[in-house]
């Protein structure tokens, strides 16, 4: 099942599905888990979202998760599983094709300086998405229908168990 709606920001269109729509993805977001906490990060102009990022020149989608959890929150991971993909489009272009992960992190070690994050938040359980729509502390990214669907594919996954 394919789910279409607008993005969090303007101009966006997108498209989610528990599918690969498109092999090569160029942006990884990953729902972490330490301990059975949800790992949220601080980007350091948009607020609190979840990790992710762009794939890297030679890199797999595999090494940019692992190298985004460890940049953004100093995590290193124990397993990681695609659960979706989603792709982003604006003004009829594809700009963005992400691939979701959901990942069970080992340790966390202090945050890496000199990367776009400052700071990680572990949350007891993953919030509804109405607890932070309109709290300006939170991303715009996490304000779209992709965590909304996705939180609702993980609730009973086990890397959410502690």
């Amino acid at each position: 099942m394919n789910y279409e709606f607008l993005g969090a920001l303007p101009n966006q269109n997108i498209i989610l599905t528990k599918k690969s729509l498109i092999e090569e993805a160029n942006c990884v977001l990953i729902f972490a888990f330490y301990k059975g906490k949800l790992v949220l990060v601080k980007h350091h102009c948009r607020g609190w979202e979840l990790p992710g990022g762009n794939r890297e020149e030679g890199e797999s989608v595999t090494q940019t998760v692992i190298r985004e959890m460890y940049e953004e929150t100093g995590g290193e991971l124990d397993s990681i599983e695609r659960i979706g993909q989603y792709l982003i489009y604006e003004q009829a272009r594809l700009v963005f094709v992400k691939n979701i992960y959901i990942s069970k992190v080992s340790v966390l070690r202090e945050l890496p300086s000199g990367f776009e994050t400052n700071g990680v938040m572990l949350l007891d359980t993953i919030p509804k998405q109405m607890e932070f729509m309109n709290d300006p502390t939170f991303s715009p990214l996490m304000k779209d229908n992709v965590f909304l669907i996705v939180s609702d594919w993980i609730k009973d996954h086990h890397f959410t168990q502690k």
